[in-house]
């Protein structure tokens, strides 16, 4: 039996429900972390669990746990379900409440937790590369919703991946506003050029994600590469030594096109290699 951890009890996934008035379901007001395991070790879960933290105070969510007991949780349906090499998500909601936007907003939260043993992306990906589009949908300005939030509602996002399938490509690049290179649908962006690592900066608009901050330190300290970060234009990528996207699933996927410009004559470069071994390391998946 599969079990999922909601509001305060674990119970079977086939089992589990929640109200069709919670405010997740009606408003899109929820927020999310996704995360990874090795073995019995949670990876990077502070950094989940403070940016959780940080989502949830910027929508007034009155967060009870610790991390120490949220730990407990993982800890738990680990043993319940099985599992080893492992995918967790933590969904927060605002709970049960009324339709319509004069509604009172002091809900008691909805928390599900969910674990799966992570099932990772096609090793042909690693090898041969994969391909972007760039997305004509722009991402959101950061002025119009705090890209600090990690919100459950994500339709910017999905609009951008139903680009990508239309197109045939892996994931796609999302520009903002201004045309800024800003970061996929579900992946941070970088490229290469000589001993320099090029990504777009937070002020575009884009997630900080965990696996960019790891990322960027890996190829300062492991591959002594100088990372810099700033507002690009497409035409700073179309030039470079290698391009790679990243994220929690994806780790460091290669990429050999962007729309009709082939990278490195299509051919997957040795960066993006040495960095995904190097996040294996860091996570504990490699001596």
């Amino acid at each position: 039996m599969d079990y999922v951890y909601l509001n305060g009890k674990f119970v079977s996934s086939d089992e589990a429900m929640v109200s069709v008035f919670d405010q997740g379901f009606l408003y899109g007001d929820g927020i999310f972390e996704s995360f990874r395991s090795v073995g019995a070790r949670l990876y990077q879960f502070p950094q989940h669990f403070q940016r959780l933290l940080q989502s949830a105070e910027a929508l007034c969510y009155p967060v009870t746990f610790t991390q120490q007991g949220l730990e407990a949780i993982l800890m738990e349906l680990r043993e319940r379900n099985g599992l080893n090499d492992a995918y967790y998500r933590i969904t927060m909601t605002r709970g049960k409440g009324q339709i319509g936007f004069q509604r009172e907003l002091g809900n008691d939260l909805t928390c599900l937790v969910v674990g799966r043993n992570f099932q990772g992306f096609d090793n042909a990906c690693y090898t041969d590369g994969i391909q972007l589009r760039v997305a004509k949908t722009r991402r959101n300005a950061p002025e119009a919703i705090n890209p600090k939030i990690k919100s459950i509602s994500n339709l910017n996002s999905l609009l951008g991946k139903l680009e990508a399938r239309a197109s045939g490509a892996f994931e796609v690049i999302m520009l903002n506003n201004k045309e800024h290179i800003c970061e996929g649908a579900s992946s941070n962006i970088f490229w290469t050029k000589d001993k320099w690592v090029f990504t777009p900066d937070a002020s575009t608009g884009l997630l900080e994600g965990v696996t960019r901050s790891t990322i960027m330190r890996l190829c300062e300290d492991k591959l002594n590469l100088r990372v810099i970060s700033g507002e690009f234009k497409l035409q700073d990528m179309k030039f470079a030594d290698e391009v790679f996207i990243t994220s929690t699933s994806l780790e460091v996927m290669p990429v050999v096109k962007v729309d009709d410009f082939t990278i490195n004559q299509g051919q997957v470069g040795p960066i993006a290699w040495h960095l995904r071994q190097e996040l294996h390391r860091d996570m504990g998946k490699l001596p």
